[in-house]
C-alpha cells in the first residue's frame, strides 16, 4: 500500500501490498513530484533503481495528491518489495505542511537518513520580457516564498536526516535545488532585464546551495543547484 497524508487525515489507496519492514535502501524526497520535472525525476530514478536491482523509498510531495493521476499510475505500475513510495501533501509555503512532512520523515527514516532531497517545486509568475514597471511587492513575496523561503525551511527541517545519510555514505548524499540560468549574474545570454521576481529568487537558491556546500560539505553532503534547460512542462510551455 501507499498513502497520502493530508494534515490529520490519512487516505489509503490500494495497490500491490509490500512488506514495509524491508530495508528502505536509497531514500529520496522530491517536491512537486506530481508533474513536470519533479515527476520525470522520480520516474527516471525508478527506472535506474529497477535496472540496478537495488531498493529505494520515494517520498513524493505535491500540493494536491488526490489529483496526481500520473504519479499514482507510476506507483501502481512499479511499486514492489524493493521500490516503495509515499505521497504526501506539501504546499511548500505552508509551515504546517512542511512540519508534517518533516515529522513523518523523522519517524520513517530514523537511523537511515535521507540520501537525496530534490527541491523542485516552484513558480514562475512573469515572463522574462516584463520589466521593472510590472514588479509588485505581492508577486515578489509570493515568488520568494515558493522558490526560496519554503524550500530553504524544508531543507532546514530535514537537515538532521541528510547528515545521518551522509555519515553512512559520505559524498553520495545530495541536496538538489532546481535553479535556472536566468538567475545567473555572469552568463552572457542572460544579461537582459525583466522577470525580477523569478530571476532573483533563483539567485537566492544558488547562493543557498553554495552556503549549504560550505557548511555541510565537510560532512559528505553535496549541495548543488541545477538548470534543466527550457523543458516541455506546464511551466516551460513548449520547451526548447
Amino acid at each position: 500500500h501507499y498513502f497520502i497524508q493530508s494534515n490529520l487525515r490519512i487516505q489509503y489507496y490500494s495497490c500491490q501490498l509490500v512488506d514495509m519492514s524491508v530495508d528502505l535502501g536509497w531514500t529520496c524526497l522530491v517536491t512537486g513530484a506530481n508533474r513536470g520535472l519533479g515527476y520525470e525525476f522520480v520516474r527516471q530514478c525508478v527506472v535506474a533503481t529497477q535496472a540496478s536491482g537495488g531498493s529505494a523509498f520515494y517520498i513524493c510531495c505535491c500540493r494536491n495528491p488526490v489529483q496526481a493521476t500520473q504519479l499514482h499510475q507510476l506507483i501502481e505500475e512499479t511499486q514492489n518489495e524493493k521500490i516503495q513510495f509515499v505521497v504526501m501533501k506539501l504546499e511548500v509555503t505552508s509551515a504546517s505542511d512542511r512540519a508534517a512532512v518533516v515529522e513523518y520523515c523523522n519517524k520513517k527514516l530514523a537511523g537511515v537518513g535521507l540520501n537525496m532531497l530534490v527541491n523542485n517545486a516552484g513558480i514562475m509568475p512573469h515572463y522574462c520580457s516584463e520589466g521593472l514597471e510590472t514588479v509588485t511587492g505581492k508577486e515578489l513575496h509570493r515568488t520568494y516564498a515558493n522558490n526560496f523561503i519554503g524550500p530553504t525551511l524544508l531543507t532546514k527541517g530535514l537537515m538532521d536526516l541528510i547528515r545521518v545519510a551522509a555519515a553512512r555514505n559520505p559524498n553520495k548524499t545530495k541536496i538538489v535545488s532546481m535553479s535556472s540560468k536566468s538567475g545567473s549574474i555572469g552568463h552572457q545570454r542572460f544579461m537582459i532585464g525583466g522577470a525580477y521576481d523569478y530571476r532573483c529568487s533563483k539567485v537566492a537558491i544558488n547562493r543557498t546551495a553554495r552556503n549549504l556546500a560550505a557548511e555541510f560539505g565537510g560532512e559528505g553532503v553535496i549541495a548543488l543547484p541545477i538548470c534543466p534547460g527550457w523543458a516541455a512542462t506546464d511551466m516551460g510551455n513548449r520547451g526548447h
